[in-house]
């Protein structure tokens, strides 16, 4: 069956390398000159399995208040004559009541487990090399009162997904470099079976791995149309023109939405500026990956450089990148830090990602036939990634899906 995946970022890439090998003719279509240039450029790199947790929660609400107008803020809404912002924004904070949060992380961990457990087989049998972390992903709070919350929760994990609870000395021996900030760190939780690395370099690798088993990468074209015909998906329109396929897997992130939209069929996906800033490594920075919870950032060391990447802004697909946000969240990583590495040399970066207002993304089979949804991964695309890309395959070859597909389907999102 010839299949048509359009976008290589690394939900991309890894959707193409799985078709190919369950024996699919694969063919990309991507505008940049080659995997990963777009959102999966500078994300946090990390990968959690049970330590995965979406954006929603009941706390948001009273965030956005606290935090509103802000800079810094974790959560940035642009007050824009957007009915799109305010839907997505809606359908978002409906989403923030506890029993929804359960549910949606339930379902969103299910897949994150299966998907960090693809990424570690595919490692091992194309031999990736991507500046890999086993070390686990270490939570670290400031506050006392916001650690023993989280380790209360932590506490009524299922066993094989509990973490660690760490108070600060155990939080200290576990990574030195906490200790230039002693008064910033009340506790920590470790998720010591997650991983991290730098996903440009894993979907790199990925996609030399995918050329070998005959995928086809068509660099710097630019999706205009996905071509429809007697109701259903045929193939897409570029501005080199016209490829045709059995089917279409939408692997565009931000831009799925439009381009479905056009093709007849709303989905409910809106691009959330993230940014990032990265740093020449010091003699101060972290060894393990740290997901600080106060502030809402991934800090990693990838090599020698020093990452930090987190915050959420609404503003439509608006690429331009403020430097006072990602300047903001540079700040607060030397605070932590400040012998982490030399700020002076701080490469600084934006970029939109793909999510629905529960944080789950969408996969599998449309109203639309021979259109598939491979989108909506938001700031879990890598995460992500490798478990989508073998649904995707086992759905277009006629096979059940290989987990439990719950809350991951295109539905109307409550």
């Amino acid at each position: 069956m010839k299949v048509l995946v359009l976008g290589a970022g690394i939900v991309g890439v890894a959707a193409a390398w799985y078709l190919a090998d369950a024996g699919h003719e694969v063919e990309v279509i991507d505008r940049e000159a080659g995997a990963a240039l777009g959102t999966s450029w500078a994300n946090a790199g990390q990968m959690p399995g049970a330590g995965v947790l979406p954006w929603v929660s009941p706390a948001v609400p009273a965030t956005i208040l606290r935090h509103f107008g802000k800079v810094d803020a974790p959560y940035l809404i642009h007050l824009k004559p957007d009915p799109a912002i305010w839907l997505w924004a809606i359908g978002f904070l409906r989403n923030c009541t506890r029993a929804r949060v359960t549910e949606i992380t339930a379902n969103l961990r299910r897949l994150a487990e299966f998907s960090l457990a693809e990424t570690q087989a595919l490692r091992a049998a194309e031999n990736i090399i991507y500046d890999l972390s086993t070390r686990g992903i270490l939570h670290t709070f400031a506050k006392a009162e916001g650690f023993d919350k989280a380790a209360r929760a932590a506490a009524q994990e299922p066993e094989a997904a509990r973490p660690r609870v760490l108070d600060r000395q155990a939080a200290l021996a576990l990574e030195p470099a906490l200790a230039a900030r002693p008064d910033m760190i009340a506790g920590a939780l470790h998720y010591d079976r997650d991983e991290s690395g730098d996903c440009n370099k894993f979907a790199t690798g990925l996609a030399a791995a995918a050329t070998r088993r005959g995928v086809r990468f068509n660099w710097g074209e630019t999706v205009t149309d996905i071509i429809v015909e007697n109701g259903r998906a045929t193939g897409a329109r570029t501005n080199a023109g016209e490829q045709r396929a059995d089917v279409v897997v939408m692997c565009l992130g931000s831009a799925s939405a439009p381009l479905t939209r056009r093709a007849g069929l709303r989905i409910p996906v809106y691009p959330v500026k993230g940014y990032a800033a990265t740093i020449p490594v010091g003699p101060g920075a972290p060894d393990i990956a740290i997901m600080d919870r106060d502030i809402k950032a991934g800090i990693l060391r990838i090599g020698d450089r020093l990452r930090i990447a987190g915050t959420a802004e609404l503003a439509g697909y608006n690429t331009h990148l403020d430097t006072r946000r990602a300047r903001a969240l540079l700040a607060a990583m030397m605070k932590r830090f400040p012998e982490g590495g030399d700020a002076s040399q701080a490469e600084l970066w934006t970029g939109l990602r793909p999510m629905t207002p529960n944080c789950l993304p969408l996969l599998g089979e449309t109203p639309l036939p021979g259109l598939m949804l491979n989108t909506g991964h938001g700031s879990l695309g890598w995460t992500l990634a490798c478990g989508s890309g073998r649904v995707i395959a086992e759905i277009v070859s006629g096979r059940p899906a290989p987990v439990d597909m719950r809350g991951l389907q295109l539905r109307r999102l409550r």
